[in-house]
Order: C-alpha cells, then sequence, then structure tokens
C-alpha cells in the first residue's frame, strides 16, 4: 500500500529506449529516478541545489537500496513519491516509493542514503525531522545486506573468483555537474555486464533468448565507495555469492582501472523469467551443481 504521506517528487513515462531484452524498464532507470527525487526532497525540505550552492555545501548518494515489485512497460506513466526516514547530523535517508498511476501499483521501492559534507542547515534538519515517516515493511531489505562485501584492490579480484564483465571509460555525460560518475550509471554497468557472467555460469543467453528466456532483478544494494570522475577507466568485476533453486544472488565491484582503487559494490538478486508467461524459472538440479563450483570465495 503506498503512503500518503508522501510528497511527489518526480514524474515521467517510460520510453522504448530505456527498456530491456525482457520488454520492460532497465533497472538502472529506477535508480536515475530516485536521483532526480532526492533532489526535489531536499529542495522542498529547503536545502535543493541552489540553496547548496549558495551555501557551499554539496550532498552525494552513499548506497541504494532497491525493490523491484512489477515491470513498467513502454508508455506507463511513472510518479515518484518520497520522504525522509532518518535524519542525522550530516546524513539522511530518504524512501521513495515508484508508482504506476495507471495501475495504482507501487512498482519499487528505493531507500538512498544521502550524505553532505557539512552539517545541515538547523531549519533544513527541523523539517526534515518533521516530516520523517517509516520505512513501510516492503522498503525493507530481503535478500540483500547479509554479506560482507571487501574493500577489494582490482589485483585482488580473481583471487576470490571474480570475473571481468565489463571495461569501459567514464563519459562527461554519464556524470553530474561536479563530473561525477551518476548513480545510474553504476547500476547500468552492472546490468550491461550481467550477460557475460550469466554465460559464465554456463547460461547460454544466445540460446535463452531463442527459448524466450530472460533474467529479471528483483533487488539490489549498491554501496558507493569512492566516485569515478569523466575520464576515468572502469572495469567491473563480478561473480556468483549464492542461490536457491529460484534466486540467484550476484556480487558486482566497479573499479578505477588505472589505480586499482574500488568505486563501488552491490549485491544483485535475480531470477530467470520465462518471457512468453512473464512467470519466474526454477533452477534444476543440474544448474544448481555447476552455480556451486562457480562460487566465490567471499
Amino acid at each position: 500500500m503506498s503512503s500518503p504521506a508522501l510528497i511527489p517528487t518526480f514524474s515521467t513515462a517510460v520510453n522504448t529506449w530505456q527498456c530491456d531484452e525482457n520488454n520492460h524498464l532497465n533497472v538502472q532507470f529506477y535508480t536515475e529516478f530516485a536521483h532526480e527525487a532526492s533532489a526535489s526532497l531536499l529542495a522542498n525540505l529547503g536545502f535543493g541545489p541552489r540553496a547548496q550552492r549558495t551555501a557551499g555545501a554539496a550532498t552525494r548518494a552513499i548506497d541504494d537500496h532497491v525493490r523491484y515489485l512489477r515491470e513498467f512497460r513502454v508508455v506507463e506513466p511513472v510518479e515518484v513519491h518520497s520522504a525522509p526516514v532518518e535524519v542525522g547530523e550530516r546524513d539522511l535517508v530518504a524512501y521513495h516509493e515508484v508508482r504506476n498511476p495507471a495501475k495504482n501499483e507501487v512498482a519499487a521501492t528505493i531507500r538512498r542514503r544521502i550524505d553532505c559534507d557539512r552539517a545541515w542547515p538547523a531549519d533544513f534538519r527541523a523539517r526534515a525531522e518533521a516530516a520523517c515517516v517509516a520505512l513501510p515493511e516492503a522498503a525493507r531489505p530481503r535478500s540483500v545486506g547479509q554479506l560482507s562485501l571487501p574493500d577489494l584492490h582490482l589485483s585482488q579480484a580473481a583471487s576470490i573468483g571474480l570475473i571481468e564483465v565489463g571495461r569501459t571509460q567514464i563519459t562527461p555525460d554519464e556524470c553530474d555537474e561536479r563530473a561525477e560518475f551518476l548513480p545510474r550509471h553504476h547500476f547500468g554497468r552492472y546490468s550491461d555486464g550481467a550477460p557475460v557472467l550469466w554465460n559464465h555460469l554456463g547460461f547460454d543467453r544466445a540460446a535463452m533468448q531463442e527459448r524466450q528466456e530472460g533474467s529479471v532483478v528483483v533487488e539490489m544494494l549498491n554501496h558507493y565507495r569512492r566516485p569515478l570522475q569523466a575520464g576515468d577507466l572502469a572495469v567491473v568485476m563480478s561473480g556468483l555469492a549464492t542461490f536457491t533453486d529460484k534466486t540467484i544472488t550476484f556480487t558486482h565491484f566497479l573499479f578505477e582501472a588505472e589505480t586499482g582503487t574500488l568505486a563501488a559494490c552491490a549485491e544483485a538478486v535475480g531470477m530467470k523469467f520465462d518471457q512468453k508467461i512473464r512467470k519466474i524459472m526454477r533452477f534444476p538440479p543440474e544448474d544448481r551443481a555447476r552455480m556451486e563450483a562457480r562460487r566465490l570465495r567471499l
């Protein structure tokens, strides 16, 4: 159930170019919606982008937890409603409820932790505390947050079983006004590398597509460790942490390739998806045996 205490912070409609091989909205755009909604939420509380520039302050995301509850298809409307759920001296946890108003459904929940490089202004903090709501049960972590993801160096990645799934350069259009890599594109790099990881685990993605089988992510937790900037070289190393007969938990580590430092790391819970009947599929015993042999040594 959606909460009436939340305020509207973002609205749009789904475009064809935002959809993936399953013909639904790609995971990265939920993060983009939350990013823009976060700026609107802070502005509604009196500390938006212009106020931050005037104060010489800067905010950035520390982590994003997303639960993908229902699909968005092409041309469907999107609304985000938001509120703070925790307020500290210089950090704030925001709750973003991503809704499909045409179906009167909550399509996703996003919990974002935001940090400011100085203490919040007193009037902003008072307004934020007054606007706080309880985080809904449906927005709480379900299958992520239990792993201890190490602060790896790129040179250590292969030793625990991680494989390279993407190597790219950060472009200016992927960055914010400070030339820092936008949260959406962290999720985009993980999504782009997912077929490589599935192939590594013995699933022929091309054959899956011919059978109209895809993969979906139902929950993700990303930790932003060190900002990447326009021009930086990046490499994503990923692997299988754990699995059940229906779910598979991947870990993704995003490194700055030139120095090998860790920029971000994530847990993502995925499933096989029957595109014909739009239902989740089970992993048979032979798939589970093959996955067991490829689990990470975390």
